[in-house]
C-alpha cells in the first residue's frame, strides 16, 4: 500500500482550480481532496493524487455563489455536516456507477455453459486393421447447447479435441456422474488417436474429425452396431443469446473443456440394438469397479431383507393365530366351566328344596329361578351366600302363596300354624293356580282344573 502523504491545505485550492476563489471553496477543496486521496491510497490505488484532485475540482466548480453566500451563512458544524453529507453521497454514487459498469461488463461475457454433443453417426462401418477409426466429432450449426459458429469449431476444436481424450460406451448416468465424474474404466472403449481437425470440404460435410483408437473389446461391437451408433461429446464452454440461422437461442462462444467423445445409439433405436449396445459392455472383459461391487453388495443386502421382511411378516402372522387359538380355548374354558357351575348351582338348589315341603311345581320353578345366577367366590359356589338366597325366596314364596290363598304355610320352615287351609282359602287358592295355568302356560280350562286341583293337595 502507498504511504500516505500529509494532507493538501485550502491554500493549494487555487493551484488546480480557478473556481476555488472564496475561503469556503478553498476550505471544501482541501477537504475533497484530502479525502479521496485516503480512501484511494487505501485501497491501493494507482496515481491516486490526479484522481483526488480531480474530485475536489468538481466539487467546487459545482459550487454557485448562491450556495457559497448560504453555506457561508451556517455554522461551522452544520457546515462540516453538509460537507460529509455531499462526499458521502458523491462516494455512494461511484461506488453505484461502478456496480452497475461491473454488472453491465459481465452481461455482455458469454456465460459458462455445459455443452453437449448431438448424434454424429460413424463415418465409417468397420475398424482398421490397426485398430482406429475416423469419427465426425461436431458440425457446425444449431445443436443441444446452441449453435456452434464453424469459425468457433475451427479455433477451439484442435486444441481442446486433442490425441488421448477418452471414448467411454455410452453417456454416464447423472448417479454416475456425481459418483465418478472421469468415468469408469469397465465402459472405457477407446480414445482420440490424433487431435481433432476442421475440414470444411470434407464429403461428410464441414465439421471437426480425427482418428479414434478402439479398445480391443469393443472393436467387434462397433463393426456390428456401425449402422445403429455414433458418437457425442460432453464438455464445458461460454455461450450467449443471440440469433443465428433466422432462430434465436444460445451461441457458443467457445468450448472450454472437453471431457469425453462418447459412443451412443442412434436416436430411437430399436431395443435389440440397444440389448447389443449394452451386451458389449458387460463382455468388455473389465472387472467391475469398486463401486460396482459395493452396488451389487447392496442388492444382496436388500434382497436378505426382503426376504427377512417377509419372515416376520409370516411370524407376526402366525402369532396372531395362536394368539386367536388361545382366546378360543380360553372361552371354551370359561364356558365350560360356567356350565360346571351352574350344573352345581342346580344340585344344590334341588338339595336344599327337596326338604321343604312344596307343591312341585313351586319347586321346579323356584330350582330353575336359583340356579341361573348363582352367588360365586373364588370360582366355586358361595355356598353360605347361596343358603342365604335360598331360604330368602323360599320365604317370599311361602308369603306369596299365603296371601294368595288366605292362609297356610310351606311346611319345613319351621312354622307352627295350621298345614291345610279352611275350604274358602283352598278354594280361593286352586282359583289363583287355575287362572296362572290358564294365562301364562296356555291349557286348556279343564287342563288348567286338574292342575290346580293337584297344586292345592301339593302333588
Amino acid at each position: 500500500m502507498t504511504e500516505l502523504r500529509e494532507p493538501w491545505a485550502p491554500s493549494d485550492a487555487t493551484k488546480h482550480s480557478k473556481a476555488a476563489d472564496t475561503p469556503k471553496k478553498q476550505q471544501t477543496w482541501a477537504k475533497v481532496a484530502n479525502d479521496a486521496l485516503k480512501r484511494c491510497q487505501e485501497k491501493g490505488g494507482s496515481d491516486c493524487e490526479a484522481s483526488a484532485i480531480k474530485q475536489a475540482n468538481s466539487v467546487v466548480a459545482k459550487m454557485g455563489e448562491a450556495y457559497d453566500e448560504w453555506f457561508d451563512g451556517q455554522d461551522e458544524a452544520t457546515q462540516n455536516l453538509i460537507d460529509g453529507h455531499i462526499h458521502g453521497l458523491k462516494t455512494a454514487l461511484e461506488s453505484e456507477r461502478k456496480l452497475r459498469r461491473e454488472a453491465e461488463r459481465k452481461l455482455r461475457e458469454p456465460e459458462e455453459t455445459m455443452l453437449e454433443g448431438d448424434f454424429v453417426k460413424l463415418t465409417e462401418k468397420s475398424v482398421r486393421g490397426d485398430g482406429t477409426i475416423p469419427v465426425k466429432i461436431i458440425a457446425p450449426g444449431w445443436g443441444t447447447s446452441g449453435y456452434y459458429p464453424p469459425d468457433v469449431l475451427a479455433r477451439d476444436g484442435p486444441k481442446v479435441f486433442e490425441a488421448g481424450t477418452k471414448m467411454f460406451w455410452d453417456h454416464p448416468t447423472e448417479e454416475e456422474e456425481a459418483a465418478r465424474p472421469e468415468g469408469s474404466l469397465r465402459n472405457l472403449a477407446g480414445e482420440l488417436a490424433r487431435d481433432a481437425y476442421w475440414d470444411e470440404s470434407s464429403v461428410l460435410g464441414p465439421g471437426l474429425y480425427a482418428d479414434a483408437h478402439v479398445f480391443g473389446a469393443f472393436q467387434g461391437a462397433i463393426d456390428e452396431l456401425a449402422p445403429h451408433i455414433g458418437v457425442s461429446i460432453r464438455g464445458r464452454g461460454k455461450a450467449e443469446d443471440g440469433e443465428a440461422d433466422g432462430r434465436s437461442g444460445r451461441i457458443v462462444k467457445e468450448i472450454a473443456t472437453i471431457q469425453s467423445v462418447d459412443f451412443v445409439t442412434m436416436p430411437g433405436a430399436g431395443g435389440q440394438v440397444l440389448q447389443l449396445f449394452e451386451s458389449a459392455r458387460d463382455a468388455s472383459g473389465v472387472k467391475p469397479n469398486r463401486r460396482n461391487k459395493k452396488m451389487e453388495e447392496l442388492k444382496k443386502l436388500e434382497e436378505a431383507n426382503e426376504l427377512l421382511q417377509d419372515q416376520i411378516t409370516k411370524g407376526e402372522m402366525a402369532l396372531d393365530e395362536a394368539e386367536k387359538a388361545k382366546d378360543d380355548a380360553l372361552a371354551a374354558v370359561a364356558a365350560l366351566k360356567e356350565g360346571v357351575l351352574l350344573r352345581s348351582a342346580k344340585d344344590f338348589v334341588s338339595e336344599k328344596l327337596a326338604k321343604l315341603e312344596l307343591p312341585d311345581m313351586t319347586r321346579e320353578r323356584l330350582i330353575e329361578k336359583l340356579s341361573k345366577n348363582p352367588p360365586v367366590a373364588d370360582g366355586a359356589l358361595d355356598e353360605a351366600a347361596y343358603v342365604k338366597r335360598v331360604d330368602e325366596t323360599v320365604q317370599s314364596e311361602s308369603e306369596y302363596l299365603a296371601k294368595v290363598a288366605g292362609s297356610g304355610v310351606i311346611k319345613g320352615m319351621g312354622g307352627t300354624g295350621d298345614t291345610r287351609a279352611d275350604e274358602d282359602g283352598a278354594a280361593k287358592l286352586k282359583d289363583s293356580f287355575k287362572y296362572l295355568f290358564m294365562q301364562r302356560d296356555g291349557k286348556s280350562a279343564e287342563e288348567a282344573e286338574r292342575m290346580a286341583d293337584n297344586a292345592v293337595l301339593g302333588r
